[in-house]
């Protein structure tokens, strides 16, 4: 599973940068080690929160290293993420709540309006990514990965919706891994690589070039707070 996966990564390079996010008041980086324990931290208070082993939990939110961790922390739990596009409205957000039947829904404060009319909408609690992973204050213990098998599932990812409604589209853990080897098998990437990442992470190739394939072999992925 893609938990152990990013673990072993964790272990060998856990010192080296694995992302960093450039924006107008200059970088912030990331190593390995910070981005492991926000990520445990995100595990700890979701669970605390009422996320639980094989539920759902939707993320809204732009490019950033929290992204990262939350999406890490919750297939650490045992979760599935559920990636929602930052462009929807209230109302498509309401939708794929009720369709995915998310427990959370992770929000920044970019997104925080539209999440709080959905999540009101559908009666789903709403999470400030910021209050997620705030170092302040004492935290819950970071969970024991639980025992996570191939065929189970790990994100939902829903289409564009160009034609009719998004619908979700569902990867298990071998999903991800199978993508993440076809990817190796014709693209040499190491741990001397940096990744560029200018798609949103809600994409699916967004989420294997600048965030699975990565961060499995020690890369270091940077992302730019706004594109023009």
């Amino acid at each position: 599973n893609f938990p152990e996966v990013f673990a072993a990564a964790v272990t060998r390079f856990g010192d080296r940068p694995a992302v960093s996010v450039r924006g107008p008041s200059g970088v912030r980086r990331f190593t390995y080690r910070q981005l492991d324990d926000m990520a445990a931290r995100a595990a700890a208070r979701l669970r605390v929160a009422g996320v639980s082993p094989g539920e759902r939990c939707a993320i809204l939110a732009e490019n950033s290293a929290e992204w990262c961790a939350v999406y890490l922390g919750v297939l650490r739990l045992g979760a599935i993420a559920v990636p929602f596009d930052t462009n929807y409205s209230q109302a498509q957000v309401a939708t794929l709540l009720r369709d995915s039947g998310a427990r959370r829904l992770v929000t920044s404060a970019r997104c925080a309006e539209t999440a709080s009319t959905a999540g009101q909408d559908t009666g789903t609690p709403v999470v400030a990514l910021a209050a997620l992973l705030a170092p302040e204050g004492p935290g819950p213990d970071a969970p024991p990965v639980p025992a996570i098998t191939p065929d189970q599932p790990a994100v939902i990812l829903y289409t564009s919706g160009t034609t009719a409604d998004p619908k979700g589209v569902v990867l298990t853990h071998a999903n991800l891994l199978g993508e993440r080897d076809g990817a190796f098998a014709v693209v040499p990437v190491d741990e001397r690589d940096v990744v560029l990442g200018v798609l949103p992470l809600f994409h699916s190739l967004a989420q294997m070039a600048n965030l699975l394939l990565p961060f499995s072999i020690g890369a270091h992925v940077v992302f730019l707070e706004t594109l023009n």
